[in-house]
């Protein structure tokens, strides 16, 4: 039995649709001319009833209303503006029970949502970017593998189940590929273009296949795509309710020191009143710690001033003059919280030619590791979603996409890439250790380099796609993490966490502030320093593959201030050996070496057999990095002597540096 509705004004804001204690208000934003409102589900309304708004409830482009004494909460909703019938943009919840890549005839249903939550005491975490590392990983492909030992495969509830391997390697933010709800499922003539393409291919509106059949159905995988912003992802819920699941993810992360993250990928046609909205909504709703957003036009400028994002991470795709007031306290003058990022993409491109042996790259390398900023985030990252994996860069120097169905012409085809030798996969073990080294020397400068390092999930470990630099269709094995390759490359996990926990320990290894090159604590040294094959004099020619970097722990501010610990980092990427002097310390500390990124070490050897104690070289393998640290003395040669940490590789039975 359908039942009459008493319908009076009601307030313009919120727009959306929520219960209020007089009843159910509604509000919309419709441009049309023609008839426009609600489509209304319940019990005495099965098949839907229109309810239209009456005419003078209308400002501007704004129509609203109340159902007066309505108070059905298990009532659904669309809207519809003449025979168009549509979701509601400002839906907090969906009636969806489809499955990921199902194909429905019809929009789900809105759902007017007001579920309470219990949050306990989850707060944000705050963790500024020189403390951060970032970790991107896709909700559904980091645990849908059969390997991925999860019982909730593919789901909010399947990242909970990995946080354990999330702290063990030592992340502090899980940055999400959209999380939020949108339909995935597209034809052939509405496909998804690469990350450079998409933005400026936005707007046009393609033409109906010439035989005027239905095109070939296919998945937007990625998800850089314009949703329904205000809700999680109902699909990649293991439960029904998606709302609480996705909460209970972002609190297991906060109680376990992980912030959360997520990337919007947002149109131009959006208005910035709707994008502000669509913030507010995840840092009040669901506790998120910040945003990469991403399109053409985002207004970054205005949301970084906003005051509700003051202490939430707004990382943007370039970098841009950000006019604001000195954040400085006046008690202390330290540094306020940064809410400004942005993706480094010089570091991705600028890396990866270093890495692979160009020439002229050691003016950028000295560029690039020390490059920071006091006023905002400068993000690091040598593989990320649109382009190779790290696994890849050293296995492949030509994309294949051809399982894009696109005929290999989608994706990067410039990828700064070397195969080391053989095209794709290889059984040979010279080629498998070239490689291993390579993905070493590439997480070495993005870890140890200054700024904020971003990690594409599954590369701790050489996960690959198999040359696929554009798998933005593919969800299968192409894009889930395969997590049966763990064991194969636990070597490489294990120096990449050994790495993100000497980041953590020196503070001069991820500054606040630009380092300055200076000794402004006249303690001897400065803060950072460059070497080659004498110390204190890099090679910077053209020709030139090889760098020393030395740090100076005095400067780290947080640490302990009798921190007398030197960092040196040979770094040497030319196809044959070469010889470092390190600089002489004071003579109660002696060098050890720490790491290298290959097994195969040279004895250490003083420069043409002198005896001086002024004078100590080591001597790096081709395409090898090895980090070296001062220890007292006393300790290596004592009697109580310390055995150092056993590094990650094998390093000689001696392990110091001699004079």
């Amino acid at each position: 039995m359908k039942k009459a509705f008493n319908v009076t004004a009601s307030s313009i804001y919120p727009l959306g649709v929520c219960f209020v204690p007089d009843g159910l208000h509604i509000s919309m934003v419709c441009n049309d001319r023609e008839e426009c409102g609600i489509l209304l589900f319940d019990r005495s309304h099965k098949e839907g009833q229109k309810i239209p708004f009456p005419d003078g409830l209308r400002k501007g482009s704004i129509y609203s209303m109340l159902l007066k004494g309505y108070h059905n909460r298990d009532c659904s909703y669309l809207f519809y503006s003449g025979e168009k019938i549509y979701q509601d943009p400002y839906a907090l919840a969906l009636e969806n029970n489809r499955k990921y890549g199902e194909i429905v005839s019809r929009p789900a249903r809105c759902k007017v949502y007001d579920g309470a939550y219990d949050w306990e005491d989850d707060r944000p975490l705050k963790i500024p970017y020189e403390d951060s590392i970032f970790y991107m990983l896709h909700v559904r492909g980091f645990t849908k593998h059969r390997s991925s030992g999860v019982r909730c495969k593919g789901t909010y509830a399947g990242v909970v189940e990995k946080i354990p391997y999330l702290k063990s390697l030592g992340i502090t933010a899980a940055l999400l590929m959209p999380a939020y709800e949108f339909d995935e499922v597209f034809h052939e003539d509405k496909r998804n273009l690469n990350m450079e393409q998409a933005p400026l291919d936005y707007k046009e509106i393609l033409e109906e296949s010439s035989e005027g059949k239905e095109a070939p159905v296919r998945v937007n995988y990625w998800g850089y795509q314009e949703g329904l912003y205000m809700m999680p992802k109902y699909a990649y819920s293991y439960d029904k309710d998606a709302i609480k699941e996705f909460k209970d993810m972002v609190k297991a992360l906060h109680k376990n020191g992980i912030e959360v993250m997520m990337q919007f990928y947002l149109p131009p046609e959006l208005p910035y009143i709707y994008i502000l909205d669509i913030l507010n909504r995840w840092v009040l709703e669901y506790h998120l710690d910040g945003f990469q957003l991403m399109g053409v036009d985002v207004p970054m400028q205005m949301l970084c001033r906003e005051p509700l994002f003051a202490e939430t991470k707004l990382i943007g795709e370039r970098d841009f003059c950000l006019k604001q007031e000195n954040k400085t306290s006046g008690k202390d003058n330290v540094n306020v919280f940064r809410n400004f990022g942005y993706l480094n993409d010089s570091f991705l491109y600028e890396m990866r030619k270093f890495i692979k042996g160009d020439s002229n790259m050691i003016e950028s390398l000295i560029s690039l590791c020390r490059m920071n900023a006091s006023d905002r985030g400068i993000v690091n990252y040598i593989a990320r979603q649109d382009g190779f994996r790290l696994a890849d860069m050293v296995s492949y120097n030509a994309k294949y996409n051809e399982a894009n169905g696109e005929n290999n012409n989608d994706g990067i085809s410039q990828n700064y890439s070397w195969n080391c030798g053989i095209e794709g996969k290889t059984r040979k073990k010279n080629i498998l250790k070239l490689r291993m080294c390579q993905m070493k020397n590439a997480m070495t400068l993005v870890l140890l380099s200054q700024g904020t390092p971003l990690i594409y999930s599954g590369d701790e470990f050489g996960n690959t796609q198999e040359g696929n630099n554009n798998p933005y269709c593919q969800d299968n094995p192409v894009c889930w993490i395969k997590w049966n390759m763990f064991k194969a490359n636990e070597e490489l996990f294990k120096y990449t966490r050994e790495l993100i926990a000497l980041r953590k320990k020196y503070k001069i290894l991820h500054f606040a502030t630009p380092l300055r090159g200076m000794d402004y604590l006249s303690c001897g040294y400065p803060d950072i320093s460059f070497h080659g094959r004498d110390a204190w004099k890099p090679d910077t020619s053209s020709e030139s593959r090889s760098l020393g970097i030395m740090y100076c722990c005095k400067y780290g501010k947080d640490a302990d201030e009798k921190d007398d610990t030197f960092i040196y980092i040979g770094i040497n990427m030319h196809w044959e050996t070469h010889k470092f002097g390190l600089p002489q310390m004071p003579k109660d500390l002696e060098w050890v070496r720490l790491y290298s990124t290959t097994d195969d070490i040279y004895d250490i050897e003083r420069s043409e057999g002198k005896e001086s104690e002024d004078i100590h070289n080591v001597v790096l393998l081709p395409r090898t990095i090895s980090i070296y640290i001062t220890r007292k003395r006393k300790e290596i040669n004592g009697t109580t002597r310390k055995r150092p940490e056993k590094p990650v590789n094998k390093v000689g039975k001696d392990e110091r540096v001699k004079n």
